[in-house]
């Protein structure tokens, strides 16, 4: 009975501890939502931007909204 009594408890903690594993995925796949430069980092403000990209917007790492504008021949992206 107490070896039922432990599987059941190892059962338990197991799927308690999987449910944790899938809070922090969720957490890296919200920091994977950022707008990638050609270098494969997340854009920062004040950055060159590619002309391709021009009068749309992007995201930092922290989830901050950026337009990529300025100049055509040398945008950035700006808040």
């Amino acid at each position: 009975m107490k070896f039922r009594s432990a599987i059941v408890a190892f059962v338990l903690t197991s799927s308690a501890l999987s449910g944790a594993g899938i809070a922090v995925t969720a957490d890296s796949a919200s920091a994977a939502t950022c707008t990638k430069t050609s270098s494969g980092t997340c854009i920062k403000g004040g950055q060159f931007c590619p002309k391709a990209k021009y009068k749309k917007a992007g995201y930092d790492a922290k989830g901050r909204k950026y337009v990529c504008k300025g100049s055509s021949s040398h945008p950035h992206w700006m808040k």
